[in-house]
């Protein structure tokens, strides 16, 4: 069994995507995941399952988009990969004085370097804002010190310009997903 962390993307955010978390577990359940939990409304869970992250990814978007009639996007991360995001992350300092004002953005593959300073042009065209962003692998790390709500550094716009699938989570979340799955290895431990 693995330890897989689902993040999907734009479900309940201002009254698109509605999924009941609920419903959500339901599936992951009903695929033969086990120890399955969720974490706020925005489609994050927590479960163990038995195959390859490619073929469970795939087979969760298949379910979500049977039950909502729409696709929905699914990034799948392992307890070591949030590690390993958390480790790398360059905004440490701003993350540790508010969690809100940090983001990992999740990619569904590596984004080559010369394509990502193609975000370079949100910074320039946005100067007011004061974003900042940094790309490590599969990840988009983001500081908005102004918040999330008015960024430029939008879903649509990372992925057209990375030309992945990507979902962002702010880093009070991405610590307590990290938590989950760690609980759940030891769970298995004195099983």
């Amino acid at each position: 069994m693995n330890t897989y962390i689902a993040l999907l993307r734009a479900v309940n955010v201002g009254g698109y995507g509605k999924l009941p978390m609920a419903s959500f577990r339901k599936v992951l359940e009903e695929l033969g995941y086990h120890n399955v939990e969720t974490y706020i409304q925005s489609g994050n869970a927590v479960f163990d399952a038995p195959g390859t992250a490619p073929r469970t990814c795939a087979a969760i978007a298949t379910s979500l988009e049977k039950l909502t009639k729409a696709p929905v996007g699914v990034l799948l991360r392992t307890h070591d990969d949030l590690g390993r995001i958390i480790d790398q992350n360059p905004y440490a300092a701003e993350a540790a004085a508010d969690g809100a004002r940090v983001h990992a953005v999740f990619l569904s593959k590596a984004a080559p370097p010369e394509v990502a300073k193609g975000l370079d042009r949100i910074v320039t065209q946005y100067p007011a804002r004061r974003d900042r962003f940094h790309v490590v692998g599969d990840t988009l790390y983001l500081h908005v010190p102004e918040g999330a709500a008015e960024t430029k550094f939008q879903a649509k716009t990372i992925d057209r310009i990375l030309g992945v699938t990507s979902t962002a989570r702010n880093w009070n979340t991405v610590l307590k997903l990290h938590a989950m799955s760690d609980r759940g290895k030891s769970q298995k431990a004195g099983a």
